[in-house]
């Protein structure tokens, strides 16, 4: 009889750690992947006036742009995903997300630096592309992706200089 209560203790504990501490350690350390996460699900209500954006990479030699959307190495939705939730930041003033990244202007700067540094290092190595620089744009849609705005530029990747550059870094 203390056998089998042995057994469904082990059984208890090993259901346990094979759980429970997985979820404890990224609940600390805060990891943004499935199938662990500490932001709740269904974190943004999304109505008729939520801001949706899509984004848009392009190479560009002398006049020539490329869309790069076919190079980046997996689908566009994990891409974009990734870029948002672990490069850029969140669009959003309240955000689950929005203690992950720094607000610091030079914590940003080197978050995009190291990003298209290893974009641009891939895309040299998997496609053969190499640019002058890389143009990053966002254009306004709605649920149904329907266009609202065109897209506007808001930053590139020169080449020249390996940093990433926005278009209102000068301004007040």
């Amino acid at each position: 009889m203390t056998s089998k209560l042995f057994e469904k203790k082990i059984y208890f504990n090993i259901v346990a750690t094979l759980i429970l501490v997985p979820n404890i350690f990224v609940a600390i350390i805060g990891i943004e992947t499935f199938p662990y996460t500490c932001a709740p699900m269904f974190g943004h209500y999304i109505d008729d006036n939520t801001n949706l954006y899509l984004l848009k990479f392009e190479g560009v030699n002398d006049s020539t742009k490329t869309n790069l959307t076919e190079f980046y190495g997996k689908s566009e939705d994990l891409f974009i995903r990734h870029f948002f939730s672990k490069v850029y930041g969140s669009t959003h003033a309240i955000s689950p997300f929005d203690s992950k990244l720094s607000e610091s202007k030079s914590d940003f700067q080197y978050r995009m630096d190291t990003f298209f540094n290893h974009f641009s290092t891939f895309i040299l190595s998997e496609y053969n592309l190499s640019f002058d620089q890389i143009n990053l744009s966002v254009k306004n849609v709605d649920q149904n992706r329907n266009i609202i705005t065109d897209f506007k530029p808001i930053g590139y990747f020169d080449y020249s200089d390996k940093k990433y550059h926005t278009f209102y870094e000068n301004s007040n």
